[in-house]
């Protein structure tokens, strides 16, 4: 029979082809629910590999004896059912390996001990339910370094979640970022077609699954199975969390901390589905420099939308002032703020351009505007944050793929859910918890949010003028000798004037005209 594939099935193949046509090797994490057919679909591509080539190794690492047992099963049944014209003889066959007279092979193990297949040269490599694998470290250094870095070779990591702070979670969040060559690939429970129930005629939607049916575009009948489950779960456990953590919705859901985070989940997931434009709003640029070999990190928003975050790596501080620049020119920037620890030079240097009416450095450790509330000026840019995405109104954030330096979407889902929830200092003050151990914690930097809640950092006015539909506070700059000649003449640009909350101020009505 031949082998029909699921849509979880379809798109894994699709983004492992699509990186192989763009590296010449697959580097892939896979995370994924329970149950989709991830394993059945690697272990049919690698057995295809291994049957159409010469001198093709294989290896399968499982973390549990009886799940290596199921995999290597499945292969022996593609062999016994494959055409015996296109499918070489085997020359050798036990519990763990399969010998072809093409000199290829595929093997199986299981992770118990870290020198397994230590001495071993492979060419494709599946390893499953990698998070809930004993001895990594032993396996890093062992088997997985038994495929070499070169063209052709692929290795597929896959697994459900099982928290944080593990090496699977941080390959996860390393794939995602960008860090390294390993990509990330999100399968949805959802897109299973059996994971439904006949819908009960009691059935009523909760405000939860209102918001599961609005955003994902879940039916009731995906509703159902997903409340089926849950109530499976709840005898032992705290359903809702162990539902998420194994059939997840989103990379978010899938690595829930054990503790709260700042921001509502559900806003976030709201914002990234919501198509919110704000086409008058001000356009500010927020810029967390990173040092020399740490990426520094763009967010551009404009009022209730965030059009994008950006990643670049090694940037010196000029090199940093020339892209500040060029932003402002190509997108009539209003206002660009920039963490001070790491972009003195750069703000300096625009300053020196012209453009010191536009660029501002931010010390995070300054004062806060609001000083009976917040401990300093970051503890206050995060609750902007938090009060912008959990604003009735809607937001929208992006919620595309990655795409060259631009940051996903799921990316700044994880950046934002990785923030833990204020703490209270001795006297009553909000304070937000250092980024070093937000990193060790999460195993991610909060660049993405720190760019994000740099737009925070002052009020923009808004200087859109009804009568002639235009944004008066775009003003491009062609050359960098006419920011000179502005700077010369001692002019200073009126409309990116930073402005005072007044009666009747709507930052969300682009059509209000200043008081």
């Amino acid at each position: 029979m031949p082998f029909v594939w699921n849509k979880a099935q379809e798109y894994l193949h699709a983004r492992i082809e699509d990186q192989l046509r763009r590296t010449g090797k697959v580097r892939i994490f896979v995370l994924k629910g329970r149950q989709q057919g991830i394993s059945t679909y690697i272990a049919a591509r690698f057995y295809h590999k291994a049957t159409r080539q010469v001198g093709k190794r294989v290896f399968i690492l499982s973390h549990h004896s009886t799940t290596t047992g199921v995999l290597f099963q499945i292969v022996e049944r593609y062999h016994s059912g494959a055409p015996i014209e296109l499918t070489p003889s085997q020359e050798k066959s036990n519990q763990r390996q399969l010998v072809f007279d093409n000199r290829s092979q595929y093997t199986v193990g299981t992770a118990g001990t870290g020198d397994i297949a230590r001495g071993d040269t492979n060419h494709y490599m599946h390893w499953s339910e990698v998070a809930f694998s004993e001895n990594i470290d032993g396996l890093l250094s062992g088997v997985c370094q038994t495929v070499a870095d070169v063209q052709g070779t692929e290795k597929i990591y896959e697994s459900t979640a099982n928290g944080v702070g593990n090496f699977f979670y941080r390959g996860c969040i390393d794939a995602l970022s960008g860090d390294d060559e390993y990509e990330l690939v999100f399968i949805p429970w959802y897109w299973q077609e059996e994971y439904r129930a006949k819908v009960k005629e009691s059935f009523s939607p909760t405000e939860e699954e209102f918001d599961l049916k609005r955003i994902y575009g879940l039916d009731d009948e995906q509703l159902q199975w997903r409340r089926n489950k849950i109530r499976e779960f709840d005898k032992n456990t705290d359903g809702v969390k162990l539902f998420k953590q194994e059939y997840p919705c989103s990379v978010k859901e899938a690595f829930q901390s054990s503790g709260e985070q700042l921001v509502d989940p559900d806003a976030v997931q709201a914002a990234r589905k919501s198509g919110i434009k704000d086409t008058y709003a001000p356009k500010i640029l927020g810029v967390d420099p990173g040092p020399v070999n740490d990426p520094t990190t763009f967010a551009f928003r404009q009022g209730r939308q965030l059009h994008w975050v950006r990643k670049r790596r090694k940037m010196s501080p000029m090199q940093l002032a020339g892209t500040i620049v060029q932003y402002i020119n190509r997108y009539g920037l209003d206002k660009v703020f920039v963490d001070m620890a790491e972009g003195r030079g750069a703000v300096d240097r625009c300053r020196e351009l012209g453009y010191g009416d536009i660029v501002i450095g931010i010390p995070f450790s300054m004062r806060p505007i609001d000083e009976q509330i917040f401990v300093n000026k970051r503890a206050e840019m995060a609750g902007e944050v938090k009060q912008w995405l959990e604003d009735e109104g809607g937001v929208g954030i992006p919620d595309d793929a990655a795409q060259g330096d631009t940051v996903s979407g799921d990316e700044i889902e994880v950046a934002i859910g990785a923030i833990p929830p204020f703490e209270i200092t001795s006297n009553g003050k909000f304070k937000l918890r250092a980024k070093e151990d937000i990193k060790k914690d999460f195993g991610s930097s909060t660049d993405v949010f720190d760019g994000i809640m740099l737009t925070f950092a002052q009020k923009v006015r808004n200087t859109y003028n009804d009568d002639k539909h235009v944004n008066k506070a775009v003003k491009t700059r062609k050359s960098e000798l006419s920011a000179v000649n502005r700077r010369q003449s001692g002019r200073r640009s009126t409309s990116n004037m930073e402005y005072e909350d007044k009666p009747g101020w709507n930052r969300t009505n682009p059509k209000f005209r200043r008081p």
